[in-house]
């Protein structure tokens, strides 16, 4: 999910690489898991991904609660003191605003999946994906809200040294497509780049 923040902050740019060929893997199809509100339960809680470094992507998902089938997704980044997210939790990153994402119908698509050489047939659940206006903020005991190099920047210091995150203020409202799917009790996200669709996160539940 960092990675579609990352593209609807960027107004739909391209951050991902696109998918390279690769022998196809339809005998692994992903089972769809969308479109009915009986359906719909399968996506929702807390999931997260792998570790990176001091920084843990977490997805909170639930269903809007307006009849139209629409999820709602909240992302957030937490921050540790130790590499591969051990010892203290010292930030959270999180949006002032969650993110809606609409039913769009389903997909079949060839994906190049983490882990996989090649490529695999998977059946996607498509959502289109919109956030109104927004800001970042981190909080947390291991913040601080300075001014560097001229521009306010939350910094947090860990094991390994420090990371900061620049406060850009308030962003437009943006859309762009994107999906998911699960497999194997994962959560995959995708999103639209160009006329394809590429991975975005691997999640599992928390």
């Amino acid at each position: 999910m960092k990675k579609i923040v990352a593209v609807l902050v960027a107004s739909g740019t391209a951050l991902l690489a696109s998918c390279g060929g690769g022998a196809g893997d339809a005998g692994n199809s992903s089972t769809l898991l969308a479109g009915g509100a009986s359906e719909q339960p399968a996506y929702l809680g807390t999931w997260q991904a792998a570790c990176d470094g001091h920084e843990r992507q977490v997805l909170v998902v639930a269903l809007k609660g307006d009849g139209s089938g629409a999820l709602e997704l909240t992302p957030t980044t937490e921050t540790y003191f130790e590499a591969g997210c051990g010892g203290a939790l010292l930030a959270t990153e999180s949006m002032s605003a969650t993110i809606s994402a609409a039913p769009d119908g389903i997909a079949d698509i060839l994906l190049k999946l983490p882990h996989n050489a090649g490529l695999s047939d998977v059946r996607i659940d498509k959502r289109t994906l919109s956030i109104p206006a927004f800001s970042f903020a981190v909080t947390g005991a291991g913040v601080e809200y300075l001014l560097k190099d001229g521009q306010q920047q939350w910094c947090i210091s860990h094991d390994g040294g420090a990371s900061c995150v620049l406060d850009e203020g308030a962003r437009p409202a943006q859309s762009i497509a994107g999906g998911l799917f699960l497999r194997d009790n994962q959560l995959y996200t995708v999103v639209k780049v160009g006329d394809s669709y590429v991975h975005d996160t691997l999640y599992r539940k928390k």
